[in-house]
This record gives structure tokens, sequence and C-alpha cells, in this order.
């Protein structure tokens, strides 16, 4: 497909009208509740374009209305590391690429749309792995809390360790609350060691508030 202009691309990629409400946001696009399949149609053919984060962006959308071929396209950027290569989500405070977060909002909104979170699961499990060395912000904690992540109990306390062998122990503290609500008795295991990083960042006390809460 050759679009005449960028507006045509922008509006495909952004707009949004739904409820009295309208503007240019990939969040809102993500979440309208009526899915337009001729808009569907031309996404699954921007997957292709030569530009790779539009392709990505793409991606973003066609993952949160759990279209098949948003999915294909994961597999290829996990398969051909393309974060590895470039920055798709460089954080405006951190400066790190939240990359695999801001995929995980995308595939936490497809279960709204139909994707059962058993088959997102290989896809998290991935994501898990890469914990320790890559930059997360909150979206995949938030994932693991609110969906039945239960069977990646071990993948979950692995990732925690891994990111503080690391020293990203704030990173870390944010998996706490989710073992905790998964294995109670895990509260004992890692309670001291948080309580000792407070003093690397305050922010660890939140999640240790929130592991106490799920006691």
């Amino acid at each position: 497909m050759i679009y005449n202009n960028d507006i045509e691309l922008y509006e495909l990629l952004y707009y949004y009208n739904e409820e009295g409400e309208e503007g240019y946001d990939l969040h809102e696009v993500q979440l309208l509740e009526k899915i337009d399949v001729a808009r569907v149609e031309k996404l699954k053919l921007l997957l292709h374009h030569k530009d790779q984060y539009i392709a990505y962006q793409t991606m973003l959308i066609l993952l949160a209305w759990a279209i098949p071929e948003g999915f294909e396209l994961l597999d290829r950027l996990i398969t051909e590391k393309w974060a590895e290569k470039e920055s798709f989500e460089s954080h405006r405070l951190y400066h790190e690429d939240n990359v695999y977060d801001v995929i995980t909002h995308a595939l936490s909104i497809s279960t709204l749309n139909g994707k059962n979170e058993h088959e997102l699961y290989p896809y998290i499990k991935h994501f898990l792995g890469l914990y320790g060395k890559h930059f997360f912000e909150s979206n995949l904690k938030n994932f693991l809390l609110k969906k039945d992540c239960k069977p990646l109990v071990k993948e979950i306390e692995r990732a925690m360790q891994d990111a503080l062998d690391n020293r990203r122990y704030y990173q870390a503290s944010q998996l706490f609350p989710v073992l905790v609500q998964y294995e109670k008795q895990t509260f004992r295991k890692y309670i001291d060691i948080f309580d000792s990083l407070i003093n690397q960042d305050q922010r660890i006390v939140y999640n240790i508030e929130d592991a106490r809460k799920l006691l």
C-alpha cells in the first residue's frame, strides 16, 4: 500500500473517535471498543513498512486488538532481536528502552478482546527471562498481578533474582508483591533483602508495602 501523504499514515495509527472523545493517541486507538475492519486490513499491510518503528507501532495496535498478524510480527521482533539493534521506547526519565514493558501492556489489552491469557504465557516467560538485564517500568508487574500467572511463579522468582544480581534493585522489588501474591511464604524469604536495599532506592518501600498487604 502506498499512502498519499504522512497525514493518511498518521490518521491510521493515531486517530480515534469514540463515545464523544476524539483525538490522536496510539494508546486510545488500542483501547477502541469498535474495531473497524477496513482499518484492520490497512494496518496489516502497514506491518510490512520499511520503517521498523512504524511496523512496531502498528504491531502494538494489532496486538491490543488480538489480531493474529500482530502476534506474527511480535514473533519476528523477538526472533530477529529488533530491540537489540535499535531503541523503540526510550523512557522519558531513565533513557532506557522500555519496549518489552510497552508490548506487555498491548498483550494485556488483548485479553479484553478475546485473547486467552494462557496463550500469552510464552511471551511473558520470554520477557521474564530478559527482566534482569532490560528496563521494565510497571506494565509487566501489573500484568502478573492482575492475570492468573501462578504457573509462572518459578520464572517470576528467577527474574527477580536476576534483577537483584544486576543491581536493578527497584525493578527487582516490583516483582516482590507479585511473588508474595502467589506464594505467601516468600515474604519472609525476601523481606530482609529488600529492607536492606531501601537506602539504594526509596521507591522500594512502596513495593514492600504492596507485598505486605497481600499477606
